[in-house]
């Protein structure tokens, strides 16, 4: 059988872990399948694994034939296509038994309302040309857009599965379009155990970084962006205030002796290690290399796991300290993080970016300290049921191909 992944967002180690989680566990279960990627980005994923071919973005943003030739393919089903990104996404589309929507954030909804036009042109021609597809437990919504709603509607109700990760996206969902019977499982990200053996090696030979964390009888993960991508943010003040307030709390954590830990999200087409290198003291701070491919998402859940504790606005790095049972302060701006915090009963430690000052992270730092004991063995205590409730989407991919195995003999 054959599947081919859309809008599978690269440069971003949680996107990373999402997806490879995904296909790691699709091929555990059913390793003769055929995966496709169509990478939405300019940097192919590292390290990915070998059974999966990984095709180039379409249509390629910056190019001007790419510009003229998506709507003549879109129009005509792919018959006009010229480019060979779009012969080889045309022909991984129409070979496939099941075409997947990756897992990632809300692309799907007003919040990338730019953006959002070409996910649902995609997602309306593999529903008008008879395809099987579903949604692998993204984020989506909110959905206010009425110019968009029939069109919304339809893709949703198309799916053979509409799986979100987390209860925000699911309650905007089934509000929105409760015919498509919308189903809520977790982050991809907690599928699939990491290698201790291969990134315990790794680990141990980052000579650097181990130097710096043994000189710490306690280190502290930290993620930081200043939103300025963002299209909630970008044309806010809060870059500046997100700035003050971590400068401050570097400053608290290295008077109390913790080692700081930064932990870039982004590589390749992307960059946010140039920001955390700001936050770098004389005295404190390390900041993990970006574009090394050995240290990929697998290697920073490991990484994450020998941690005390992290403070992140990233959302996979907080992903990856719950999956890795390690107590942690999330900063959240958009509804996948409170939602999972939510999920999980853990909002007495989620800040919203509104709200960041470095007396409210060294308020829920604090808070986290005394109560750390009970944080841990929670963590601990509901790592298999994260696993399970994640793979919930990979369930829902075997029950398909499984019944197209069916129809099929």
């Amino acid at each position: 059988m054959k599947v081919f992944i859309i809008h599978a967002h690269t440069a971003n180690r949680g996107d990373e872990a999402a997806v490879k989680a995904m296909v790691d566990e699709i091929l555990f279960a059913k390793p003769d399948t055929e995966i496709t990627i169509a990478i939405n980005g300019r940097t192919f994923y590292p390290a990915m694994n070998p059974r999966v071919k990984q095709i180039g973005r379409f249509p390629a943003v910056h190019s001007m034939m790419a510009k003229i030739e998506y709507p003549l393919f879109v129009n005509t089903f792919g018959k006009i296509c010229f480019t060979p990104a779009a012969k080889n996404f045309k022909k991984a589309l129409l070979d496939a038994d099941l075409v997947i929507h990756a897992p990632g954030g809300p692309s799907i909804g007003d919040i990338y309302s730019d953006a959002e036009k070409i996910y649902l042109d995609r997602l309306d021609m593999v529903r008008r040309l008879g395809k099987k597809y579903m949604f692998y437990a993204p984020s989506m919504g909110p959905f206010q857009d009425e110019t968009r709603k029939l069109k919304r509607k339809e893709i949703l109700i198309g799916a053979q599965k509409v799986i979100l990760r987390d209860p925000i996206s699911f309650k905007f969902v089934q509000e929105f379009c409760p015919q498509c019977q919308p189903q809520l499982a977790l982050d991809s990200a907690f599928q699939h155990d990491v290698d201790e053996y291969v990134n315990r090696n790794k680990l141990e030979g980052y000579t650097a970084l181990n130097k710096f964390m043994t000189k710490h009888e306690k280190n502290v993960g930290v993620t930081i962006t200043d939103l300025q991508w963002h299209p909630q943010y970008k044309k806010t003040a809060i870059a500046e205030q997100i700035k003050t307030a971590f400068h401050d709390f570097i400053d608290y954590l290295d008077r109390n002796e913790y080692g700081v830990v930064f932990i870039p999200q982004l590589y390749g087409s992307g960059d946010d290690s140039t920001l955390m290198k700001e936050f770098v003291t004389e005295n404190n701070g390390f900041v993990i290399e970006a574009n090394v491919e050995e240290y990929d998402a697998y290697f920073q859940q490991y990484l994450i796991g020998s941690l005390t504790a992290v403070v992140g606005m990233r959302y996979h790095s907080n992903i990856f300290s719950a999956k890795m049972s390690v107590p942690f302060i999330s900063i959240s701006y958009e509804q996948k993080m409170k939602g999972f915090m939510k999920s999980i009963d853990l909002l007495d430690y989620c800040i919203g970016v509104d709200d960041i000052s470095a007396d409210m992270l060294k308020n829920r730092f604090e808070r986290m300290l005394i109560n750390y004991t009970e944080y841990k063995t929670l963590l601990l205590n509901e790592h298999k049921a994260l696993s399970d409730k994640a793979y919930l989407s990979t369930q829902a991919v075997i029950n398909i191909l499984n019944q197209q195995v069916v129809n099929m003999s």
